[in-house]
Formats: C-alpha cells, sequence, structure tokens
C-alpha cells in the first residue's frame, strides 16, 4: 500500500508525498533507554507500507511501515531542551538495518526546512503532528475508576451511629430514609428536652418569687 490511517493520522509513503502540498511521510517512533535512562526517539521517513497476513488458525493481520531513519546521535539528531526544538540531519542515515515498526506505534512529524541560511541547508526542523479527533488536555486531574478503591474519611455523628448499631454488633445495610428518621427522631428529641429545661426554670423562678 502507499496510504494508511493509524492513530488519527494519515499516513503516506515518502514517493507519494513527493511534489506535493502536505507532506504525509515523516514518521517518529520512541524506543529503547540509553545508558542515562532517557528515551531514544527516531525519527525517519515511510518508504514501504507492508501488510503482512497470517494464514494460519485463529487468522491474523499487521501492519508494518518500513522507514528510513536519521543518525539519532548528536551528529543527525539535535534537541534543545530550552526552546524545545528538535533538527534531524537529512544526510546522515541510521546505519543499522531496523526498518520496520508496527503502524499503531507509529506517530507523524513534518520536517521544515531553513530556507534563508545556507548553514542550516541539511537541516530540518522537526514538528510533531497532532492526531485528527483526538484532543489534548494537559494538568488532567486523577479520576477514580470503577475498579478503584477510594478511602473517604467522613464525620460521622456518634449519636447517631450509637443508636444505629446492631446489639450483637452485627453490620447490615441502611437505608436514607432511615437514618432521616433517625434524625429526626433525635432532632425531636433534642427540641422537647430543651423545653423540658425551659418550663423547669420557669416553675423555679415562679417558686422563689413565692418564697420572697
Amino acid at each position: 500500500m502507499n496510504k494508511y490511517c493509524a492513530n488519527g493520522f494519515k499516513f503516506q509513503t515518502e514517493e507519494v508525498s513527493r511534489n506535493k502540498k502536505t507532506n504525509n511521510s515523516g514518521v517518529y517512533i520512541q524506543s529503547d533507554v540509553d545508558g542515562i535512562g532517557q528515551t531514544i526517539e527516531y525519527y525517519g521517513a515511510i518508504h514501504e507500507i507492508i501488510e503482512v497476513r497470517y494464514s494460519s488458525w485463529p487468522k491474523k493481520k499487521i501492519v508494518l511501515f518500513r522507514c528510513e531513519w536519521f543518525e539519532p546521535s548528536h551528529r543527525g539528531t539535535k534537541v534543545d531542551h530550552q526552546y524545545n526544538i528538535i533538527e534531524v540531519k537529512h544526510t546522515r542515515k541510521y546505519r543499522s538495518y531496523d526498518p520496520f515498526i508496527i503502524a499503531q506505534n507509529a506517530k507523524q512529524v513534518y520536517y521544515a526546512p531553513y530556507p534563508l541560511s545556507r548553514d542550516k541547508a541539511d537541516w530540518g526542523v522537526v514538528i510533531k503532528s497532532k492526531p485528527v479527533g483526538k484532543i489534548e488536555i494537559d494538568n488532567v486531574l486523577d479520576v477514580a475508576y470503577q475498579n478503584d478503591v477510594s478511602i473517604v474519611q467522613q464525620q460521622v455523628d456518634v449519636e447517631l451511629e450509637t443508636i444505629l448499631q446492631h446489639p450483637q454488633h452485627i453490620l447490615e445495610e441502611v437505608s436514607d430514609d432511615v437514618i432521616l428518621n433517625v434524625k429526626e427522631e433525635i432532632f425531636e428529641n433534642k427540641e422537647n428536652e430543651l423545653f423540658d429545661d425551659e418550663k423547669w426554670d420557669d416553675n423555679e423562678n415562679e417558686i422563689t418569687e413565692e418564697d420572697e
């Protein structure tokens, strides 16, 4: 094939993209980790799109990109961490034979040239494309899923907790209606106690006045 859509990108071979307004042959992939613990990114161009089918049961198929890579070392790839600029040198190719990648692991890039600089004629700036139909959101809050266990510390009314306890300390589910009814009973009891206290204070005041 000369065209293939994957991961929200439309990939094309370098031959098909040549002399067109849009170039979709640029590709990059994250690979092994170097000695410092950083992930190495390989940048290149797609030369061929191959679909491999397995005839044995169960029948399976996989799409591979045959790519030509630029040299991943500093001689062929420069990274400016301060301005987040990545440059590749078109004349420096990766010598090791490792051309194939799985299409689902590929991401798309575009190489912008330096038209006004002779010193940068062999270099191009890597511009990473964004997939169609996907929105990138930064600072995403962690969301608890159904399988995750969340621990919530909630303040519980001690008096309510004592009333709801089973005599034999057996745990059982209690509906919201029952809890509301118990809360109403507690509120009514507290009002009655306050009313009784006020009535008792009034009686004491009456007795004190008679004694005087």
